[in-house]
C-alpha cells in the first residue's frame, strides 16, 4: 500500500512539473495555435518561427534588442562595393546528431529555399543573392547562384546589388542551414514530426503533440550551451478563451491576452506590454470580380470607422496608423522614423463618399448588387470582436451583409495561399529592420501577395529599392509605394498591434521582439 501511495505521489509530482509552472528547469509558453509548418524554408507564421528560433541558428542571430550578432559564424566582412559578403564559421560546431556544420550546409539550405520545387513563400527573401531570382524562375542553374563554398568554414556570397541589411536577412528562417545527409534520409517527412527534426540551435525538439504542445530540451551540441540557463521549454497551444485560466493554474508561464482579458490584471506586475511591428488589415482578393474595382475597395475602407474601432471596440489597446509600415520599431527613413516621413494617409471615414464610390464602382464593375461579403479570420485574440465591429459598420453605413468565416489559423493561411477568400483579416509582421520587409508584400511576384494585387509602377519601385543601398534613392521610392497603397487600396489598414502578455514573476530575461519574431527565449532564467 505504501509503495502504491509513493508511486501515486511521484506521478502527481511529475504531472505538476510537466505543466512547467512548478518546475524550476522548465519554461512554458502559450503560442496559441499549431504552427502551419516548422520547416524553416517553408513556414511563414509566428508559431512556426518561434519553434525554429529555438532549434535552429543561422550565420548570425538576433539578440534580445533585435541586433544582429554572431551565430554559427564567428566573424564576417563585406567588400567595399557591398556586393560580396564573406562569413567565417566557428570551430567544432555540430548538428544535434553529431554531424559537423559546414559552409556546404548553408549553401544547401539557401538553394533549397530558392528551388522552385520547394515552393517556399519566402524564397523572395533570397532574391538579393546573385541569380537567386533567376534560379527560382528556372532561368539559371544552381551553380550560377552567388553562393560559394570556399572551404568547410568559409562561405562567400555575391549579391545582385548592395544590401545594407544583409546581416539582418541571414538571421531569417529561410537562411537556415540544411544537413543534406539527414534530409536525404527523411525526405518529405523533414520537420513534420519531432522525430524528423534536427537541431543546430540552443534546443532540440523532443516531442510534438499536434494541436497540443511541443517539448524542447537543451541541446548539448550547441556551441553556446553553457549560456543557455533553462533546461526545457514547453510551447503550448491553448486558445485565447482558455489562456487566462491556464496561466492562473500554472499551466503556462507566459501567455498573450486580449484587451478584454488584460483588464483583470491592470496595475498588476503579471501584465506586460511590449512594442509590436504587426499591422492588422483587411486584405481584398482582387481576383474576385467585385474587388477588382478600386472604388468598391475604397468604399469599404471609408465605411469603417477605424478610430471608433480602436477607442470603442478595442478599448485603446492598439495603436492608430496611417501607413502599412509601423512606427516606433526602428524602421528608418532619411531623418528618423520612416512612417512619420510618409505624407499620404489612408482613405478617411466618410459614409457619404463611401456610398457614392460604391455606386460608381458597382456600375463600372457591371453589378447591380454587391454580393454578401465574407470575411475570413482565425479564431484567436481579438479578431472576433474586430470582425463583428466591421460587420456592424458595413451593414449600417452601406447596407451590405457581411458573413464572418472563423477558421483555425492554419486554415486561414492555407485558404489565403490558395486565393480562396473574398476578404481576409490579416496580420503582417516584418522580418528585418527595413521598410521594404512590409512594402514588398504587394509586389506582383511575391508569394505572400495573397490578394494578387498587381501594379507595374509598384513592381518597378520594389526593384529600385532592392537595387541600391542609397537611402536618398530608396526612401523616396518607398514613400511612393505607400502612396500607391493609399490610392489603390489593396488593403484596409486597421491598426498597429500592441502586445499584451501575462508573465509569471518567476520568469526573468525573457525578451519581446517587435520584428522578425515574437520572443527571445534563449536567455530565460527561472527564479
Amino acid at each position: 500500500m505504501k509503495k502504491l501511495l509513493l508511486t501515486l505521489a511521484m506521478s502527481l509530482f511529475l504531472l505538476s512539473c510537466g505543466n512547467g509552472g512548478n518546475d524550476q528547469n522548465t519554461f512554458s509558453l502559450n503560442i496559441v495555435a499549431e504552427p502551419s509548418s516548422i520547416d524553416p524554408q517553408i513556414t511563414t507564421d509566428i508559431p512556426g518561427g518561434t519553434v525554429d528560433e529555438l532549434i535552429l541558428e543561422g550565420l548570425l542571430r538576433k539578440d534580445k534588442n533585435g541586433k544582429s550578432v554572431a551565430g554559427l559564424a564567428k566573424s564576417w566582412e563585406k567588400s567595399k562595393d557591398g556586393l560580396k559578403w564573406t562569413f567565417h564559421l566557428r570551430d567544432g560546431i555540430k548538428w544535434s546528431n553529431g554531424d559537423p556544420v559546414t559552409a556546404k550546409d548553408f549553401k544547401a539550405g539557401w538553394l533549397r529555399a530558392l528551388n522552385p520545387a520547394t515552393a517556399a513563400s519566402n524564397a523572395n527573401m533570397l532574391f538579393v543573392i546573385k541569380n537567386g531570382e533567376k534560379y527560382n524562375a528556372k532561368k539559371a542553374s544552381a551553380e550560377e547562384v552567388g553562393i560559394k563554398v570556399v572551404d568547410d568554414k568559409t562561405l562567400e556570397v555575391t549579391l545582385e546589388a548592395p544590401v545594407s541589411y544583409f546581416d539582418d536577412l541571414v538571421t531569417f528562417k529561410a537562411y537556415m542551414p540544411l544537413d543534406e545527409k539527414y534530409y536525404n534520409q527523411v525526405k518529405d517527412k523533414y520537420f513534420s514530426e519531432a522525430k524528423y527534426t534536427i537541431a543546430v540551435g540552443p534546443y532540440t525538439l523532443d516531442d510534438w503533440t499536434h494541436n497540443s504542445e511541443l517539448r524542447l530540451k537543451k541541446n548539448p551540441n550547441y556551441w553556446d550551451a553553457a549560456n543557455v540557463k533553462t533546461e526545457n521549454v514547453v510551447l503550448k497551444m491553448i486558445d485565447s478563451n482558455s489562456s487566462v485560466n491556464a496561466f492562473k493554474n500554472d499551466e503556462v508561464d507566459v501567455t498573450p491576452v486580449t484587451f478584454e482579458q488584460a483588464k483583470e490584471f491592470n496595475g498588476k506586475p503579471e501584465l506586460v506590454t511590449a512594442k509590436d511591428g504587426g499591422i492588422y488589415y483587411l486584405l481584398f482578393n482582387v481576383n474576385d470580380p467585385a474587388y477588382k474595382n478600386v472604388k468598391i475597395r475604397k468604399a469599404i475602407s471609408m465605411a469603417i470607422n477605424k478610430n471608433d474601432l480602436l477607442t470603442k471596440a478595442l478599448s485603446n489597446s492598439e495603436k492608430a496608423t496611417k501607413t502599412f509600415t509601423p512606427q516606433g520599431i526602428g524602421l528608418n527613413g532619411l531623418k528618423g522614423d520612416f512612417a512619420k516621413e510618409v505624407p499620404t494617409d489612408q482613405p478617411k471615414y466618410d459614409v457619404a463618399e463611401a456610398k457614392k464610390l460604391l455606386a460608381e464602382g458597382m456600375k463600372e464593375a457591371g453589378i447591380s448588387k454587391l454580393p454578401n461579403i465574407k470575411i475570413l479570420f482565425n479564431d484567436s485574440g481579438s479578431r472576433k470582436a474586430i470582425v463583428e465591429y466591421i460587420q456592424d459598420n458595413l451593414k449600417t453605413n452601406l447596407g451590405v451583409q457581411v458573413d464572418a468565416e472563423m477558421v483555425t489559423g492554419k486554415e486561414r493561411i492555407n485558404r489565403t495561399k490558395e486565393n480562396n477568400f473574398n476578404i481576409a483579416l490579416m496580420n503582417w509582421t516584418g522580418d528585418f529592420l527595413d521598410p521594404i520587409t512590409y512594402l514588398d508584400l504587394f509586389e506582383s511576384t511575391n508569394a505572400n501577395n495573397r490578394g494578387k494585387f498587381v501594379n507595374s509602377r509598384y513592381d518597378q519601385l520594389v526593384k529600385t529599392v532592392k537595387s541600391t543601398d542609397d537611402p536618398q534613392t530608396r526612401v523616396p521610392a518607398m514613400i511612393e509605394m505607400e502612396k500607391i497603397i493609399s490610392q489603390e487600396a489593396p488593403v484596409v489598414i486597421l491598426f498597429q498591434k500592441q502586445k499584451q502578455y501575462l508573465v509569471n514573476p518567476r520568469v526573468t530575461n525573457l525578451g519581446f521582439v517587435s520584428i522578425g519574431g515574437e520572443f527571445f527565449i534563449r536567455d530565460v532564467v527561472l527564479k
